[in-house]
């Protein structure tokens, strides 16, 4: 749809001088075409087809007298029918029977509709993509179940024909050839004549297809099959069903597919003048059947004379440089039996934003960019005041928007896709900030599909409300409308419900957790199991709380009663399942109590990204109610799961009628979806080499496109499908840029690893370097410099100014932090800042000075942690630290050595200790399978290692002293506690500690001497502090001061030569310390073993004292009251994770 300067959708009830006045003389000289002629009007983007259109209809009402009746809008899709229904009936202010403009499918289904009633039968199901696809999915499958079926060619594989790309051209093929009017035989015998055998089994499938649909109780027919039959009603003479058209006006007649034009051509056969409106250059459905150069030949097509085809002069939705950029896309392609379109030139001056579009704010002096950012706050016009007041005195500048002239055509050009996210965001909030454009007058425009999700999510969370057309996908990949349909399914027993399927709804709307929750859930219930002595994992038993109400009210915890309140109304959808209830009541069920929709209602009516996701949400779970409600019309007795299985297993969109969210958001899609709209600026993103132009090439597989060629006696064998394609990539590409007012942006990526598309090349204006987001945004821009690095969002606004205000103490940016404050603008108020508060307490953790008898608890293992991160050994002492997947395995493999070799006969091989592992293997929750096989390979090796020093110590005459044998000894102010692995004893009277490491990181010759976890354990066998047993959860991991059973021993030990080892009556020899690495192997050729020992010589008394002292140094350092981090520490590095980075940010954030 298209539009001219001067409005021509007035009230007017007659064609009066100002509507006349609106219309230059080519455009006039359509509404002079003569009663019953049929016509092509072809113009350029922007030229004023749909405006035309709208006055040809108004001329014929009002002005010839038509009846509304007598006359028929058709158009390509359902949203341009819609917006052109409402202009045609504020043009014309008439009452009506029905909607002036309709589509095609619409039409032939009203047609065949009639037929059916005039005839007393039933009238057909439309048949969706969806259905269709899981008709065809059914039928192959059970060809290969069965080996039956047509005879494939060889490239068509068994592999290939379970594809989603296979049954996706297969359904082309036949729509095809419905389309054609070739049937199952004839299409078998094209593929002979022509030597096309994939046509062959194409037409022996389709044979069977249609006896398949033909069972079904109720006729159904697809949407190409619809418009061939209203084509045989019409043909038989039933045209009575049309009423007294006399003439069918088309938009976007360029967009029909070959179906629909034969059926307009029929309706001209019938005596029905058709005028056409639309342009070739900017097509996008010839790679699924719409014949481009229809509108060139438009007599040939409808087969009835026409006049000559009318060509629009003059360009008014945007300006030359807009216009250049079409122009000089479109002059790359050929002119599909038109051209002349081409010609037409912009009537329009470079401009400015239209004064409606400028935000008031921006016109008044002194008036600055918090001023239209704090509209988002609020709508109130004092607060609007009030912030702009306070913000000017923080930026000392204004804006000149009001004024500014924007160049048509821009060009970003970034290093990175993230970059390239956030100068598309900064661009477009200048135009909504900076210019007043209301966000539904902005768009971007992708390839791919596939591109606009993590787009939309990165604009969302750049404070840029979005909309995404999200016609193309299916609805189980819609995040919300895929768990509502999986947790009725897990409800009524369509699907089990197993560990994955558990956390996948756990940690979806439904369930409410997130990661932590779940965790914290899963100890609970672990803890709670084995108090009651039994074994079942936590993953068994979450999935055990879904089941059945009432088996978490033991649990006292948030996420406990959270999820009872899941499987509470679970366990009423299965209720209300087994009494025989629809799916329409099923999903209200679980929608109505799950709590969810006030929750979203309520976040979609605020901004940024909650209110995105909110929005989507509630669009996906309308679809879903949409789609069940059409099922449940349509098949009143079919039960409900089959309902369930067909939506989790289609990977066809459905073409749905639910009403989409209404919302002021950016709209993102692809050219399809953007047909016959106009926006005020339009961007054009991902412009990447191979991704747009994307000259792979369609059809290959069964080649449909052929098929439609052959059919109209047209020659193949001369025709370069590379650069077919490459034409159908530019119109698109037309399509897309041309959808713009103001302005068009153009962006890319260059790096390395990624190339600008060849079309950027085409815009009017050079191509600029590569630059950073907010420059990018800036260039060329004509504005105030002081935007350059303004973010343009109010939490880039706070940010701003908070960093001005502890970095030059401005007055100014703290009266503006104050009214935003005020305003309720997060992170405005200091009290939300980290690092302006005192410290809670200044308190020692513990108070060595007030009291002589304190002790500090100092763990072996985590005393290196302190000396090189007193932050990160804080908090993993406060928070408990996290398990992760190598730890757990690391604690398996502990515990499995612990118990094989405390046994009087222990199976030290790798047999024996793996059956032991594996037993245990379930205890790991890994994410995936894959995960799961490379960790048991992974842990495999570190058993054959482990297996093989245990079975050299025996074969050696090495003695098993104790296994994980827990101590404490008192170092000064430090009570050292531990527990130590192995304490083994050679033939030569040596004791030995070991322990135990399964990672695959070692450290070197100099850090194994200064060894502080190696140390400590020396300083405890000479002390005499090992050989008692105690429980293990006192283990060296766990500062605990519980000393129950627990060897108490201060430090008083000046030898290294004998010491007693507590159990051992003998004196013993103190042998040292190692490392015992099973995931590394050491030695070359026959030498070489699967571990690898590092040694920590025996202590001597210097060696002993400066462990005695680090130790000491340490505990007074873990008593303190302030712990440093380290700054410039690798993210690789254990320290520098972010959980501990985050905490040396200097910067103050909220």
């Amino acid at each position: 749809m298209t539009s001219t300067p001067a409005s021509a959708a007035g009230p007017d009830r007659a064609l009066d001088a100002s509507h006349d006045a609106a219309l230059d003389a080519s455009q006039r000289a359509v509404l002079g075409v003569p009663e019953g002629e049929s016509v092509a009007v072809i113009g350029a983007p922007g030229s004023g087809k749909t405006c035309t259109l709208v006055e040809l209809v108004a001329e014929r009402v009002l002005v010839r007298g038509y009846a509304p009746g007598e006359l028929m809008v058709l158009t390509a899709t359902r949203q341009a029918a819609t917006q052109l229904r409402d202009r045609l009936a504020l043009r014309l202010g008439v009452p009506t029977n029905g909607p002036l403009a309709r589509t095609v499918n619409s039409l032939a289904f009203h047609i065949v509709q009639g037929a059916a009633a005039a005839a007393g039968a039933e009238p057909p199901t439309l048949l969706t993509g969806a259905e269709q696809d899981r008709i065809i999915a059914e039928l192959l499958d059970g060809h290969l179940a069965d080996g039956g079926g047509p005879s494939w060619p060889d490239p068509l594989t068994a592999d290939v024909r379970v594809l989603r790309g296979f049954r996706t051209e297969l359904r082309e093929l036949l729509m095809r050839a419905t389309e054609d009017g070739v049937s199952p035989e004839a299409l078998a015998e094209l593929g002979r004549h022509h030597g096309v055998p994939e046509w062959v089994a194409a037409g022996q499938f389709a044979h069977e297809y249609q006896q398949v649909v033909a069972s079904f109780r109720d006729a159904s027919l697809d949407s190409a099959e619809l418009i061939a039959e209203a084509r045989l009603v019409l043909v038989r003479g039933g045209a009575e069903v049309l009423g007294a058209v006399k003439l069918v006006i088309v938009d976007d007649f360029h967009e029909l597919s070959s179906g629909a034009v034969n059926f307009i051509s029929t309706l001209a056969r019938r005596g029905v003048a058709i005028v056409a409106f639309g342009d070739p250059d900017v097509a996008t459905t010839s790679f699924r059947g719409g014949e481009k150069d229809a509108l060139g030949r438009l007599g040939s097509v409808l087969a009835v004379p026409v006049g000559e085809p009318l060509y629009l002069e003059n360009v008014y939705r945007h300006g030359p440089g807009i216009r250049g950029l079409v122009d000089r896309t479109t002059g790359r392609v050929g002119a599909a039996a038109a051209g002349r379109q081409r010609a037409a030139r912009s009537v329009l001056p470079p401009r400015p934003v239209p004064a409606a579009h400028v935000h008031p704010a921006a016109a008044t002096a002194g008036a600055t960019v918090a001023a239209l950012t704090a509209t988002e706050a609020t709508a109130a016009t004092e607060v609007e005041i009030a912030t702009a007041t306070a913000t000017a005195a923080a930026t000392g500048a204004a804006t000149a928007a009001a004024a500014e002239t924007v160049d048509e055509v821009r060009v970003l050009q970034v290093a990175t896709p993230a970059a390239e996210v956030a100068a598309i965001a900064q661009v477009l909030r200048e135009h909504h900030l900076l210019r007043g454009v209301p966000w539904r007058e902005l768009a971007v425009v992708v390839r791919s599909g596939a591109l606009i999700s993590s787009l939309a999510r990165g604009l969302a969370l750049a404070e840029v409300p979005t909309k995404t057309l999200t016609g193309g996908r299916a609805l189980r990949d819609d995040y919300a409308a895929r768990h509502l349909a999986v947790a009725i399914a897990v409800a009524i027993g369509v699907r089990s419900l197993d560990d994955s399927v558990t956390r996948e709804l756990l940690l979806g709307p439904f369930g409410g957790l997130d990661a932590v929750s779940l965790r914290r859930l899963r100890l609970s219930l672990r803890q709670e199991e084995l108090a009651g002595d039994g074994n079942r994992t936590a993953d068994a038993l979450l999935t055990d709380a879904l089941e059945g109400p009432g088996r978490l009210v033991t649990i006292d915890s948030a996420p406990a009663r959270r999820v009872g309140r899941f499987a509470d109304n679970l366990a009423a959808v299965r209720a209300l399942h087994a009494g025989g209830a629809t799916i329409e009541e099923l999903l209200w069920q679980l929608w109505n109590g799950s709590g969810l929709p006030e929750q979203w209602l309520a976040q979609s009516k605020g901004s940024g990204i909650l209110a995105d996701e909110a929005n989507r949400n509630l669009d996906g779970v309308l679809g879903v109610f949409t789609s069940a409600k059409r099922y449940v019309e349509r098949y009143p007795n079919r039960p409900a799961t089959e309902f369930l299985v067909d939506l989790l297993e289609s990977e066809v969109p459905e073409d749905s009628l639910s009403p989409r969210s209404v919302s002021d958001a950016v709209v993102i899609s692809t050219p399809n979806g953007v047909i016959g709209t106009e926006f005020e600026v339009v961007v054009v993103a991902g412009l990447q080499e191979s991704v747009w132009p994307n000259l792979r090439l369609r059809g290959s597989l069964l080649h449909p496109d052929r098929l439609s060629a052959v059919v109209a006696a047209r020659p193949v064998a001369d025709v370069d499908e590379r650069a077919e394609v490459m034409g159908d990539e530019l119109r698109m590409f037309a399509l897309a840029v041309s959808r713009a007012r103001t302005q068009t942006v153009l962006s890319t990526v260059a790096n390395d690893d990624e190339q600008p598309s060849p079309f950027v090349r085409l815009a009017p204006v050079p191509v600029p370097p590569v630059t950073a987001p907010v420059a990018a945004a800036v260039e060329r821009s004509g504005r105030a410099r002081w935007v350059a690095g303004h973010p343009l969002s109010l939490r880039g606004l706070v940010g701003v100014l908070r960093r001005r205000l502890v970095e030059t103490g401005d007055p100014g940016a703290a009266s503006a932090l104050a009214l935003l404050a005020v305003e309720g603008v997060p992170a405005a108020h200091p009290e939300t800042w980290y690092g302006t508060l005192e410290p809670s307490t200044t308190e020692p953790l513990v108070d060595l000075e007030g009291d002589p008898d304190a002790m500090v608890d100092v763990s072996p293992s985590k005393l290196e942690t302190f000396e090189k991160s007193p932050l990160a050994w804080f908090i993993d002492k406060v928070s408990g630290g996290t398990l992760g997947l190598a730890a757990g395995i690391g604690t398996l493999l502990h515990s499995v050595m612990e118990e094989v070799t405390a046994r009087p006969d222990p199976d030290l091989s790798v047999t024996g200790l793996w059956s032991e592992l594996d037993e245990r293997w379930g205890e790991l929750d890994f994410e995936s399978a894959w995960l799961a096989e490379r960790e048991r390979l992974r842990t495999v090796r570190r058993v054959e290692g482990l297996s093989q020093y245990l079975v050299e110590f025996e074969r050696l005459g090495g003695e098993l002293l104790g296994g994980e044998d827990s101590f404490t000894l008192d170092v000064g102010r430090a009570r050292l506690r531990g527990t130590i692995d192995r304490l083994e004893r050679w033939p030569d009277g040596r004791v030995t500690v070991v322990d135990l490491k399964t990672g695959a990181y070692a450290p070197t010759g100099p850090a194994v001497v200064e060894h502080a976890q190696l140390g400590s354990y020396q300083l405890a066998l000479l002390a005499g502090a090992v050989g008692v047993k105690r429980p293990a959860d006192t283990a060296d991991t766990t500062d605990t001061t519980d000393t129950t059973d627990t060897a108490d021993t201060t430090d008083t030990a000046h030898t290294t030569e004998v010491t007693a080892v507590a159990g051992v009556a003998e004196p013993v020899k103190n042998g040292g310390a190692v490392l015992l690495y099973v995931a590394l192997s050491s030695g070359a050729g026959a030498n070489k073993v699967l571990y690898k020992l590092l040694v920590q010589a025996p202590l001597d008394d210097e060696a002993a004292e400066f462990f005695r002292t680090r130790i000491t140094a340490g505990a007074v350092g873990m008593a303190g009251t302030e712990f440093p981090g380290r700054e410039g520490l690798d993210e690789r590095d254990p320290h520098g994770s972010y959980a501990y980075r985050i905490h040396l940010v200097k910067a103050v954030s909220a």
